[in-house]
């Protein structure tokens, strides 16, 4: 009997946790979305729920991109592709005074709701917030704070919700809208393009380009929600709560093309030295080996150790060759076993096979590699001729 009442008691509590208020007719549910900030993840921008209810004293947002710290080793999960993100529940004057202090740009879209689907958005939002549910796995690109506007919407309205393209004048591939959102942080996109693979490169549909929030504010803009014969507008109201466009304007910064093409000069320079002297600097060469086999072996980590789902079928293997960081010993010697002058054609093969795969946009590498494809022709060229049988280094 007493694990009866125990049990019945349970169940009312779980009962009672998941019953939320029921919202007025004054009601209202929003997408807040924020423009890019200084740091480096914020370029970006932000997206989250607004529910507001005079009647009820509710104003609230609903933030899906938080994470708890105190969880430790967020580079290890982020790497790893297992980050847990957090829905955070918070008053939304306090939400938007964080980002007014950030100087970041905020604009509401009052959704155009029937009173039934205000309160189904809610229940779900709410249900999210609950402890034991509010976490999810992070995805940059299918499962972020932009793409729940999306989903969650989508699983109340169901086929009602209709996201037009009209405000899509061009076919981006999900690469190029990153090259879009980060021209203030060339680095970090030079760093994108050799990590992520080539399930980045194909034609992106209306709904993808929501993974960011410039675009989900976009296709609200231009959505309908099919009611019977006379199909209406998504967005009932749309308000800039905040305008800057501070972080939105174009900073100077070093390229990584131009830093990249002076170190290919500086080295086919040396190369070009070494042939004229008949000496080999074996110590570039295993560097150079050491280096391309050591990153290829982590986007080969990447690829099949990780979560990551737009790391897979990256063609950069093809210069980041992870078995270089093993031949790199061998190149090392005065004399390396006649095999080696095999591989380096082989290696040079993969190189021609990387700009075909680049001009068919298979895979669209970053324009900094052009300068390092170079460099690693000359150099392969070099070794496969003359460099592995000079008789001193």
């Amino acid at each position: 009997m007493k694990y009866l009442i125990f049990s019945l008691a349970l169940l009312f509590s779980l009962q009672a946790e998941a019953q939320f208020p029921t919202l007025s007719d004054k009601s209202e549910i929003s997408i807040i979305t924020i423009g890019p900030g200084a740091n480096l993840y914020d370029c970006f921008g932000h997206s989250a729920f607004r529910v507001v209810d005079p009647t009820l004293g509710i104003n609230d947002a609903y933030n899906y991109g938080t994470y708890n710290f105190s969880e430790g080793n967020f580079v290890g999960k982020f790497t790893m592709g297992i980050a847990q993100y957090e829905l955070a529940k918070r008053p939304f004057p306090n939400f938007y005074n964080s980002y007014v202090a950030e100087n970041r740009w905020i604009t509401e879209q009052v959704l155009n709701l029937t009173l039934e689907e205000k309160q189904a958005i809610f229940d779900a939002l709410e249900t999210n917030a609950l402890p034991q549910n509010k976490s999810y796995r992070y995805d940059p690109f299918f499962d972020n704070c932009a793409t729940r506007m999306r989903d969650i919407v989508k699983d109340v309205l169901g086929s009602a919700i209709v996201y037009n393209n009209d405000h899509l004048t061009e076919r981006n591939t999900l690469r190029t809208l990153v090259d879009e959102n980060s021209f203030n942080h060339p680095w970090v996109d030079f760093g994108i393009d050799v990590a992520l693979g080539a399930i980045l490169d194909k034609e992106a549909t209306p709904e993808e380009y929501m993974y960011l929030p410039d675009y989900v504010l976009a296709a609200y803009d231009n959505a309908i929600i099919r009611r019977g014969s006379a199909p209406v507008k998504a967005v009932k109201r749309k308000t800039k709560l905040f305008e800057s466009d501070y972080y939105e304007r174009k900073v100077s910064s070093v390229s990584p093309t131009l830093v990249l093409s002076i170190v290919a000069l500086i080295l086919v320079f040396i190369t070009y030295r070494e042939y004229q002297r008949n000496v080999r600097y074996r110590y570039f060469d295993f560097t150079l080996m050491l280096i391309t086999g050591l990153l290829g072996a982590f986007l080969l980590f990447l690829w099949f150790g990780t979560g990551h789902a737009t790391a897979v079928k990256n063609l950069n293997i093809l210069w980041a060759f992870a078995p270089n960081a093993v031949v790199a010993f061998y190149i090392l010697k005065r004399q390396p076993p006649k095999w080696v002058r095999v591989y380096v054609r082989f290696l040079f093969i993969l190189l021609m096979a990387m700009t075909m795969i680049w001009f068919a946009k298979i895979q669209v590498f970053n324009t900094a590699m052009i300068p390092l494809v170079i460099l690693f022709a000359i150099r392969y060229g070099f070794l496969w001729q003359r460099g592995l049988v000079f008789k001193r280094a």
